[in-house]
């Protein structure tokens, strides 16, 4: 399989101290953030002026008694929440990144599983922090990005104080930071899944564990250190983190943080990034506005020619996309020109049609447990349909059972559970030792979930999730984001999923349950909704064997719940 592998640009960083110091040795005045401030200027923070806080805030923390403890997190993408992620890193100490949409019993439920010592939180949550703060007696200390408007006993310190304090404590010649040597094989952070089967687990992950997930994600995606980065998912997921944060930082990019999803066609515009990571649902919502927009102008027969006209050129060696699809370039910021996307499956046919506008998307998988990458569809021999190639150093097969129930290894091209061993697997669930047992195969691989096959060329390919999967009465296994694949090429379809609906006790039938983008139908009946959606899933039906064939839909009048990255929790369907 290495033969598919990029030649390999970077090292294995030995550790996130190497990282940074590096970085700001090499990069200096280069700005590594970009944001918006509250009274909408453009904020900077130089690679140089980063390393310097985060230097300081470990010297500080060490002062303070907190080196090898438990760091949470709760903040918007912020240079700060980075700050805070690699102090914990630097220093020894356990990163526990929260969900900023946790509702209030839930952040104080992984408070206490986590056995913070000490939470870093940003203004917006300061209501919500100060109401639990009593009860949360092991924390020692809450630290506030932004200023604080009390000190409940002592306890609340803003975050710029305690970056004063430290490098006060440094100059006057403190060395508990440079003497400290740090194990990266011990455990580093505390990942709580998104549950979207309904149960969340603490994922634990080592520093090394994340490094090696950093040095295939810095060789297998196509970034360099002249990119500008636009990071619009969450940063408590690995996925952002690892691959849209740290590699960069790695690297040498910029990164631009988006301070608001209703504001990503604004803020995109404003920095003009050159690559994003995004999740599928993103990358589909941002072709459904370019088609929108197109179709809006009345240009909708030029669009089709022009994608002809550059197809046949590039043939020929002539690439004129910037000039046909000019205005869609300049609508997201006039420069971006890659996608990484994760998280989810990708609907094959939007890569080629991004391609169309030249700008490339590259798929990968990945999952927390995994740090979170597990392959990338290589740059240099992309392969259609596939989430790409191990990433180096990491072994994937196909597990299936035999009529035994025996775990046996699948032939080539056969699916079964995808599962994965490497340097970049977790350590195991924090406090679960039997769901970390029911989670390895009796060989030692983490049992993803995921179904999937694996060509002959060691390609990956992902049917679907193993929870997901219907079984029909005559024993067939339906994969339904297949379906949903094939669903989501209408364009009056915003979201579906599809399920196994039992009819009158015996037959299972498969249903779609869809939100319509009712901006097509505006002024029609419900009634009258439901009839053009049945005629064209029935025209998707034709190009599906009978027993995939969907035979009843739904339609839902509100979005689907979904996690933070936009994922569908299913469970709640």
């Amino acid at each position: 399989m290495g033969k598919y592998h990029p030649t390999e640009r970077y090292d294995k960083p030995e550790s996130f101290r190497t990282i940074i110091k590096k970085s700001s040795e090499k990069f200096g005045s280069k700005p590594l953030f970009k944001y918006i401030k509250k009274n909408n200027e453009i904020g900077e923070v130089t690679f140089t002026q980063f390393f310097n806080d985060v230097k300081s805030l470990g010297t500080a923390m060490l002062e303070m008694g907190l080196g090898g403890k438990r760091f949470a997190i709760l903040a918007e993408s912020r240079p700060e929440w980075v700050a805070a992620y690699l102090a914990a890193m630097c220093t020894g100490s356990v990163v526990v990144p929260l969900d900023k949409e946790l509702l209030e019993d839930q952040l104080e439920n992984f408070l206490v599983l986590s056995e913070a010592d000490i939470l870093f939180y940003s203004d917006a949550f300061e209501d919500k922090i100060k109401k639990m703060a009593s009860r949360l007696t092991k924390i020692k200390y809450f630290v506030c990005f932004d200023t604080i408007t009390d000190n409940i006993s002592g306890k609340f310190k803003n975050y710029r104080d305690v970056i004063t304090n430290g490098q006060r404590l440094l100059a006057e010649g403190n060395n508990l930071y440079e003497k400290l040597r740090v194990d990266t094989s011990k455990l580093g952070a505390i990942i709580f899944t998104s549950g979207t089967t309904g149960t969340s687990k603490g994922v634990m992950l080592t520093q090394d564990n994340i490094l090696s997930c950093i040095h295939a994600s810095a060789n297998m995606v196509d970034f360099s250190e002249n990119d500008v980065l636009f990071s619009v998912l969450p940063l408590h997921h690995t996925y952002e983190t690892s691959c849209g944060i740290l590699t960069p930082i790695y690297i040498g990019c910029t990164i631009c943080f988006n301070n608001s999803l209703k504001y990503f066609l604004k803020n995109i515009k404003i920095f003009k990034p050159t690559g994003i990571t995004l999740v599928p649902l993103f990358v589909t919502t941002i072709y459904k506005k370019i088609m929108e927009e197109i179709k809006k102008k009345g240009k909708e027969k030029l669009f089709k020619s022009a994608v002809v006209v550059t197809k046949n050129l590039r043939r020929v060696g002539v690439d004129i996309r910037s000039v046909a699809f000019g205005e869609v370039s300049k609508a997201l910021g006039g420069s971006l020109k890659k996608i990484i996307s994760g998280g989810a499956p990708l609907e094959p046919s939007l890569i080629d049609r991004f391609d169309e506008f030249g700008i490339n998307i590259s798929e990968g998988y990945g999952i927390t447990e995994c740090s979170p990458l597990v392959s990338v569809n290589p740059f240099n021999n992309r392969k259609t349909h596939s989430v790409g190639i191990p990433i180096k150093g990491s072994v994937v097969k196909i597990i299936m059972e035999d009529d035994n129930g025996n775990e046996v290894d699948a032939p080539i091209g056969e699916i079964g559970e995808i599962c994965i061993k490497g340097p970049q697997v977790m350590i195991g669930y924090y406090n679960n030792p039997e769901a970390t047992a029911a989670a390895f195969s009796q060989e030692g691989f983490f049992k993803s979930g995921d179904y999937g096959y694996i060509d002959a060329d060691g390609y990956i390919f992902i049917t679907g999730r193993k929870k997901n999967i219907i079984v029909l009465q005559n024993g067939k296994n339906i994969y339904p984001e297949e379906i949903e694949e094939y669903l989501y090429k209408l364009d009056i379809i915003s979201e579906c999923v599809v399920i196994g609906r039992e009819v009158e006790g015996e037959e299972i039938m498969l249903t779609a349950i869809i939100y319509p983008d009712y901006t097509k139908f505006e002024g029609m009946e419900q009634s009258v909704i439901v009839e053009i959606m049945k005629a064209e899933v029935a025209k998707i039906n034709k190009q599906l064997p009978i027993f995939k064939q969907v035979r009843n839909i739904e339609l839902k009048k509100t979005e689907f719940e979904k996690t933070t990255t936009k994922k569908i929790i299913r469970h709640k369907i």
